[in-house]
Formats: C-alpha cells, structure tokens, sequence
C-alpha cells in the first residue's frame, strides 16, 4: 500500500483491512483509494472531515473518461462511503454515477494464420543495439502472450505474475493476483514450461534476483496501458484487417477446452469444474458464459449428459467484469 497522506488516513486503513479481511480488496481499489486521498491532500488541505463536496467532486465522470472507467475508479469510493456511514463515521451520501455500459465487445475467433504471423512478430521485434532494456522488452512479448493464449490467464495476472509463483518442476502457475481476492491455480503445458526455463535464464542475466517474473527494469511490473499498446501494434502488423485484444486469448482458451469435448465421452460436471477453477472464476455460472460462444454446443451436451445438463446449465450469465 502507497503511503496516505490525508486526514482520512486512519479510517481509510481500517476500512482496507476490513476489506482485506471480508477478501474484497484488490489493486485496482488499492490504485484509486490512494488517489483520492492525495487529491483530497491536494485540493481540501484545510479540511479535517470528508464532506460530500469533495467525494461529488471526485467521483463525477471525466470528459476523457468512458462510463465504465469510471465506474470502476469510484467503486471504492462508494464503498468507503457505506463503510464510513455503517459506522457513524459520516452523513456524506453515496454519490450519483452513472449507470453502467453494457459491454458489446465481441471476441475475436483466432485462425492458425493469423496466431502464426502474430507471434512470428513477436519474435521479430527489432531490438536497439547494445540495449539490455529493449531485448528485456523483446523476450517479454515473446512469453507473455504465449503464457495467455496457453493457459487462459487474464492480462492482469499474467503482467502480476512473480517468479516465485511458477512452479515449473510440476507445470502449474500460483495466480494470487487475480481478479478480487479469487487466488486459484492454472497448469500449463508441458511445450510452454521449456518456453519458460528458457525465458527465465535469459531474464536473469538481464535483471538478476527480479521480483516479477515479467520485470519493468524498476522491480515492478508494466502497466495494463503498456500491454495492451504492444498486443495492438503487434497485432495490427500482423494482421491489418482484423481487430483482437489480448484478454481475447482468455476467450479463446476456454472455448478452444469447450470444443475439444465435443466429440468425447466426458463427465461434463467434472470438465466445467476443472475449466471453472483453472480459470479463476469464482463461481461455475461465470464459466457458463462460454458455452454461448461455441456453435450448438448446448445441444450438444444435452443430447450426450440428459438431466445433468438442465440441473448445471439453468441459464448463461452475463460476461465477467475485465
């Protein structure tokens, strides 16, 4: 946590540990509570109480700003205000936010031709001469979007990934940077472990002893802004007349799994299980979402498992927050 400086510092500790403790917290709260409070530090100097002016104030969206962004920066907000006033600690009222956009992003279904010149890209990306900084940079596209489209991580996790959390000798990755506070586990395939060994050699002559095992040279890790800037170069040179995003690796993972059942005589209680918990989801109705995205795949599987299938499968729930 980045050092407060406001008057709201104590409370706004409590309130993180109750957070923490009810397993509600994650970086992105961490992110934009630490920016409120400087801009009250910044703009209510005087101030010893928080007041509605000041959380109106933040929480109004930006001209720059798309309704959901900033929904998502003021969410914590919200929360600290109904924390604040359970408690006593405040009349202030929740502020008045805009109601949210309904995500319309269709993912991109991935060809074996455009996967191939996309990371032949990757792996072409010059390097400036005698420049330690930008063969890091190199070697970490290289991975980390194969490490996506691998294992179905989400662009977060993978770009939080620390060293000491893969375990190459067994094949599985420790994601405790997950969306909320949902640790889980995902395995990874025996052709991208060598992958990894090899990255991770070469990495460590460049960075030594690196916390993150994606380093940004500072002994942190790059932002989400400077992923998805390089996945878009990289992709629109590859493949100028297609449109793609780096989360559309997770969508592939999960309907790439889904389809490969198809024609197999499978448990398919036990299949959703395995994909739900090496996804990361919290709950076996987010997984749901990706039966919509594979053709008569509903059909399918209630002709092959009967009454299972209506008693797993009662309805597709909405798309998973990014």
């Amino acid at each position: 946590m980045r050092e407060l400086k406001s008057f709201l510092q104590p409370t706004i500790l409590r309130f993180i540990d109750f957070m923490i403790s009810s397993q509600r917290w994650n970086l992105t709260y961490d992110w934009n509570i630490y920016q409120f409070d400087k801009f009250i530090k910044e703009h209510f100097p005087e101030e010893v109480e928080i007041n509605q002016e000041m959380v109106d104030i933040w929480c109004q969206k930006r001209p720059t700003e798309q309704i959901n962004s900033c929904l998502t920066r003021t969410n914590v907000i919200v929360a600290l205000i109904r924390y604040m006033s359970k408690r006593g600690l405040t009349k202030v009222k929740e502020p008045d936010r805009p109601n949210p956009q309904k995500y319309t992003h269709i993912p991109h279904a991935f060809t074996t031709e455009e996967l191939t010149r996309f990371f032949y890209e990757c792996d072409h990306i010059k390097v400036k001469e005698n420049s330690k900084a930008s063969l890091a940079i190199k070697l970490i596209l290289c991975v980390i979007f194969r490490l996506m489209y691998c294992t179905g991580i989400r662009p977060n996790e993978a770009r939080l990934l620390k060293r000491s959390e893969i375990d190459m000798a067994h094949g599985v990755l420790n994601i405790t940077e997950s969306k909320g506070d949902n640790q889980h586990y995902a395995a990874i395939h025996e052709s991208m472990i060598d992958v990894l060994k090899e990255y991770d050699k070469r990495m460590e002559k460049l960075i030594p002893e690196r916390l993150y095992f994606f380093p940004n040279g500072k002994d942190g890790y790059y932002s989400r802004q400077w992923l998805y800037k390089h996945f878009s170069i990289l992709w629109k040179t590859a493949n100028p007349d297609s449109h793609a995003v780096s989360y559309d690796f997770r969508h592939n993972y999960a309907t790439a799994n889904i389809n490969s059942w198809i024609d197999q005589g499978f448990d398919v209680i036990t299949n959703m299980v395995y994909l739900s918990k090496s996804m990361g989801h919290c709950s076996i109705e987010h997984t749901k979402y990706y039966y919509s995205m594979v053709p008569n795949f509903a059909e399918i599987l209630n002709e092959k498992s009967g009454a299972i299938f209506d008693e797993l499968m009662p309805e597709v729930m909405d798309y998973e927050e990014w």
